[in-house]
This record gives C-alpha cells, sequence and structure tokens, in this order.
C-alpha cells in the first residue's frame, strides 16, 4: 500500500477528530489573573517601622487604589484570580486586598491582608427616579416644535 492510499484512509478520522479536538480546547477553563496579587515572600519583605515608601513601591509597584481617611495614609493592592468556562459566567477564585497604612514619618505602620472570605455582597437597588414632564416618543419630539418658532425675535 502506498502512502497515498494511507492518507487516503485518514482522511475521514481526521475530518471528525479535528473539530472535536477544536471544540474540546475550546471548553478548557481560562484563568486570567487580574490586579496586583503580591506573593507572600515579597509581602514578608515589608516591615512594619522599617519599610519606607519607596520600597513599598520597588517591592510591589504603584498601589492599585489609595486613601487619606482613618488618619494617615493607606495603599491598597488589589488583585484577584477568575476563571470562564466558554461562555459561562466569569466565577472568582481568589481575591486578595493588601492595606499598608503609613505613618506621618513615611515609613509603613500596619499591613492587612483580606482575602475573598472577608468580603462583603453588595445588593444593588434598582429603583429609578421619578422625573418630570411628558413621555414623547420619537415622532413627538420632532414635530412637538413646529410652528412654535417666533419670526419676531430675530430667528432664535
Amino acid at each position: 500500500m502506498t502512502s497515498k492510499h494511507t492518507l487516503r484512509s485518514l482522511f475521514p478520522a481526521l475530518a471528525v477528530l479535528a473539530p472535536m479536538a477544536v471544540a474540546l480546547a475550546a471548553c478548557s477553563p481560562d484563568v486570567t489573573p487580574r490586579g496586583n496579587m503580591p506573593s507572600p515572600s515579597v509581602l514578608a519583605q515589608v516591615v512594619p517601622g522599617e519599610t519606607s515608601r519607596p520600597q513599598v513601591v520597588s517591592l510591589l509597584g504603584t498601589p492599585s487604589s489609595t486613601s487619606l481617611f482613618d488618619g494617615g495614609e493607606v495603599w491598597y493592592y488589589i488583585g484577584a484570580r477568575t476563571t470562564q468556562y466558554g461562555v459561562f459566567q466569569t466565577e472568582e477564585l481568589e481575591r486578595s486586598v493588601i492595606a499598608i497604612q503609613f505613618d506621618d514619618a513615611g515609613r509603613v505602620d500596619q499591613m492587612t491582608s483580606l482575602d475573598k472570605d472577608d468580603g462583603t455582597e453588595v445588593v444593588l437597588v434598582n429603583r429609578t427616579t421619578p422625573t418630570a414632564g411628558n413621555e414623547l416618543n420619537v415622532f413627538q419630539q420632532m414635530l412637538g416644535n413646529v410652528g412654535r418658532f417666533n419670526k419676531e425675535a430675530g430667528g432664535r
């Protein structure tokens, strides 16, 4: 049997298996890192009372958010890992919020680490604020000003 006949005999199997392999690969989970999730070894280098603002930036990068409340400056490093299977909704696997508070001298005063279990689900309220006036459709809006212009006002 020649190689030409061997390829012809394999073509039906390849025609079925190739689309199945592509479909199977599309169903694999897509794990995506988001934000800044420093490793525990890097966080161990941030020592309260010793580490300064520039040292924190060199270790962790710029913060995701900052705050000037609670009696001092606080930097937040926020990150998460999410996954998504095909067209299904995104699911959060891991969340990390590192809050670093600085004292007046610019040194780390306190470092707090929060994870997904420390979060609180916020329920959004779907209300609309009523507005005064009439509900007009497109044609009413377009034709509503016909005949309302004042020629004596100088074309305004």
